[in-house]
């Protein structure tokens, strides 16, 4: 395979698809260029998993030919990012994490099962994804356990999260802390999706941190 080490590849959040990473996409530094693949797995029979899903980002960065890629995740896509980082060591550059999970809480994450399954399907799924689709992804969310694992992650990470994204804020601190060397930036007045609420503002931070890579 070519050693093309400065291709970043953006991971969406579930409620979103890989047109959220435009603006980014658009804006990376010179000697940078980007991919936004499909989460694979969070539509089908078969029940959604972190590792299925970064079985499948390798196998795209294998068929392009990326030796080690960025990966830039939110949400969801900083989860299977994370789980990525931790079975493919080899083929990961660095790491950005923005309002990623550690380990989800318990109790939170029952309640928003309890509520989500008295509403109508057209309320709880995005496009695209039936009710059943929905379940499987937060089923496999609620079992992730990133904390022991994460210190073994040795490549230049940052660690993203808004200040109003007030659910993500302990884990995005968890996460900062058991990665060692991982930078950690909390961002005035942005929320959960702010790639898309402030995609200058993301972009830049995206573009010093991999600048400083760079240098």
């Amino acid at each position: 395979m070519a050693s093309q080490a400065q291709t970043v590849v953006f991971l969406h959040g579930i409620g979103a698809g890989p047109d959220s990473w435009n603006a980014q996409l658009t804006a990376l530094p010179d000697g940078y260029s980007g991919i936004a693949p499909q989460l694979a797995g969070l539509t089908g029979d078969e029940p959604f998993t972190l590792a299925a899903a970064a079985a499948a980002i390798r196998d795209e960065v294998d068929e392009r030919g990326i030796e080690r890629a960025h990966l830039c995740g939110l949400s969801l896509g900083g989860m299977v990012a994370t789980r990525f980082a931790l079975d493919y060591p080899d083929r990961i550059a660095s790491l950005v994490l923005s309002g990623s999970q550690v380990r989800p809480n318990p109790t939170l994450m029952r309640v928003q099962n309890t509520i989500m399954r008295l509403l109508p399907e057209r309320i709880v799924a995005p496009p695209g994804m039936t009710k059943h689709d929905m379940f499987s992804v937060l089923r496999s969310v609620a079992a992730t356990d990133f904390r022991a694992e994460l210190p073994q992650i040795a490549v230049p990470t940052l660690v993203l999260c808004g200040m109003k994204d007030r659910a993500n804020l302990p884990a995005a601190r968890e996460l900062a802390d058991r990665i060692e060397g991982a930078e950690l930036q909390l961002v005035p007045g942005a929320g959960h999706e702010w790639n898309v609420q402030l995609p200058a503002e993301f972009s830049a931070r995206l573009t010093a941190f991999y600048t400083r890579q760079r240098g």
